[in-house]
């Protein structure tokens, strides 16, 4: 965390045994599996002659920072297929989460590491853009639950379009419906912009937009019982870059204000790891702080199955029509025919229920 945050790295006041290479492995692993470790390496260049006071951590950073820029580039191959086919198509799109970060919030696009492939596009182009990537090779990663589930859930299925290997998910919305977090649809100007970065122009969400979507996926992963250092540190990045960060937390806070405790407590998590200007900008928001996670949910970034369950049932009930509620509790008890051969193979229907609820 010292070592990710944009305060000057003190290093008597962190006595690991930073000549000791298993030491260093061990501390490289970590930042990695957090998700920051080309960042750590990125921090450690900036500071004068540290890097040449931790050699063992510099090397090994060094050569995570190198595959995580080898990576990247080749998504970027994939971005920019994509662009030319959605735009041959007329289906606009911005980018969300990793890409939209790497390529226009950090210095450079080794310094952020990326999932998925996330596109934001309207919810009218939503089918046509998963048909168009269909049509054109890709496969499907997993079948979704029902034709239901697929238009209310955040993103249609996630595909691969070879010859590229990385997952593609197509965003109708920023959440499920009837998630808390969902704000009341936009018109498509009122979200997307385009930003340049170090590797171009690059379409993505508008800056209070940009912090509304990190700010409450981070808070929702932490209700769903896993973190990522990385997701603090890339609101942190947004806060760095804003011309003021205050202002850009006010307009962020009137978004959607059911999300106000998710947005403020996550900007409270996230101030320690700024500089003292934004951190002097957010004072204004301290009261409504709270403590800061138990430091064992950042290694648990995935979250617990159970509560998964939990937050689909809350997002149905709160879903809004009474027929749509009816409709998902429906197909969340019974599948699709197509999502219970693929996953319980042939059979009586009986059967392969019998299979998905454990009792044969």
């Amino acid at each position: 965390m010292a070592l990710s945050a944009e305060q000057p790295f003190v290093l008597r006041a962190h006595p690991l045994a930073w000549d000791d290479a298993a030491e260093m492995d061990r501390l490289v692993e970590m930042a990695e599996r957090s998700g920051v470790v080309a960042w750590c390496f990125h921090r450690l260049l900036q500071q004068e002659g540290l890097a040449q006071e931790l050699p063992l951590l510099a090397e090994r950073m060094k050569k995570r920072y190198m595959a995580i820029l080898i990576d990247n580039q080749q998504r970027l191959r994939l971005y920019h297929h994509l662009k030319q086919l959605f735009d041959a198509h007329d289906i606009p799109f911005v980018l969300l989460k990793g890409m939209a970060l790497a390529f226009t919030v950090y210095p450079d696009e080794a310094l952020r590491p990326m999932g998925d492939l996330d596109l934001l596009v309207p919810p009218k182009d939503v089918l046509r853009a998963r048909d168009l990537l269909l049509q054109e090779g890709a496969r499907s990663s997993h079948v979704p639950m029902s034709d239901w589930h697929e238009l209310h859930n955040a993103h249609v299925r996630a595909m691969v379009l070879p010859p590229f290997k990385y997952l593609i998910e197509i965003h109708s919305k920023l959440y499920a419906t009837g998630s808390p977090y969902l704000p009341k649809a936009r018109r498509w100007q009122e979200l997307a912009t385009e930003k340049q970065g170090s590797m171009g122009t690059f379409p993505v969400l508008r800056e209070a937009w940009l912090l509304y979507h990190l700010c409450t996926h981070l808070y929702y992963g932490y209700q769903m019982g896993g973190l990522r250092l990385g997701w603090l540190v890339d609101v942190a990045r947004v806060l760095e870059q804003a011309e003021d960060a205050a202002a850009l937390v006010e307009e962020t806070l009137a978004l959607h204000k059911p999300a106000r405790k998710a947005l403020v407590r996550t900007l409270g998590w996230v101030q320690p790891l700024t500089s003292t200007g934004v951190q002097r900008a957010l004072e204004a928001w301290r009261v409504e702080f709270v403590d800061f996670p138990s430091l064992g949910i950042f290694m648990s970034a995935k979250g617990e199955e159970d509560l998964h369950r939990l937050i689909v049932l809350r997002n149905l009930w709160h879903t809004p029509g009474l027929k749509n509620k009816l409709l998902g509790v429906w197909y969340q008890v019974f599948p699709s025919e197509a999502y219970m051969r693929h996953y319980f193979g042939e059979g009586p229907w009986w059967r392969r229920h019998l299979k998905r609820w454990g009792w044969s």
